[in-house]
């Protein structure tokens, strides 16, 4: 399968310490990845890195065969930060905040179609928010919106998702489901990335374990990240 993620020696850093330093990964299409580290290690912003919203001090990110500032590559990936708490008076449904998922895909001036709706609906019953499509987000729990910025992130069926702690906020009994969600859109030949800090999430369906260390990235089993995890694994950014 062809490479749709590459980076090459890639430094960041927030400071003057780096947190990634000379970063070398490979992902393909059709391939389910997790993503582990210890907290400050740099999972979220290898993420950032991956969808344009930062810049390497060092290094390159290719995306697609290209740049992931580039507009047409961007609109081919589904991005789910991390704790996106809203705070708004806008009256937006669940089902509106989804649909604009399909945005860079249509277009602002295409109207949504009957196949449109069914992609909205189905996203929001991968995330247990099927009963939910008719309510205003901003009145939503914080991981019942985050739920809903994951839905946004899987409807326009992307090429790449990048997904910072997907279950957050989701039942444990409605996990295996996602699992599986995501595990179908790899086998449909997306590349999916997915930071857990815990093994019971994916385990199962995921193809790599990959975890950042030192800067680093390095892939480790599924024993191993058991023993990361009780070490203290896990967090974000």
């Amino acid at each position: 399968m062809p490479v749709t993620v590459e980076l090459t020696g890639v430094r960041f850093g927030y400071g003057a310490e780096p947190i990634l330093d000379g970063v070398d990964l490979d992902l393909s299409a059709g391939e389910f990845a997790v993503l582990a580290g210890a907290n400050g290690s740099g999972k979220s912003t290898l993420l950032k890195l991956c969808v344009g919203l930062l810049r390497p001090a060092d290094g390159s990110v290719t995306v697609l065969g290209g740049s992931p500032l580039d507009p047409a590559i961007r609109r081919r990936i589904g991005y789910a930060p991390q704790g996106l708490r809203m705070a708004t008076s806008l009256p937006v449904s669940v089902t509106e905040v989804v649909a604009a998922g399909l945005t860079p895909s249509k277009g602002l001036l295409r109207r949504m179609d009957r196949r449109d709706w069914s992609k909205v609906n189905a996203a929001l019953e991968s995330v247990g928010l099927g009963d939910l499509s008719a309510e205003c987000l901003f009145e939503l729990s914080g991981g019942q919106q985050q739920r809903a910025i994951l839905a946004r992130a899987l409807v326009a069926d992307p090429d790449i998702l990048l997904l910072d702690e997907p279950t957050t906020g989701i039942d444990q009994r409605l996990r295996p489901a996602l699992a599986q969600e995501l595990r179908r859109r790899a086998d449909a030949g997306a590349t999916v990335v997915a930071v857990s800090h815990d093994p019971d999430d994916f385990h199962q369906e995921c193809d790599r374990i990959l975890v950042i260390e030192d800067g680093r990235v390095r892939q480790i089993t599924h024993e191993e990240f058991h023993t990361h995890l009780a070490l203290g694994g896990g967090g974000s950014r």
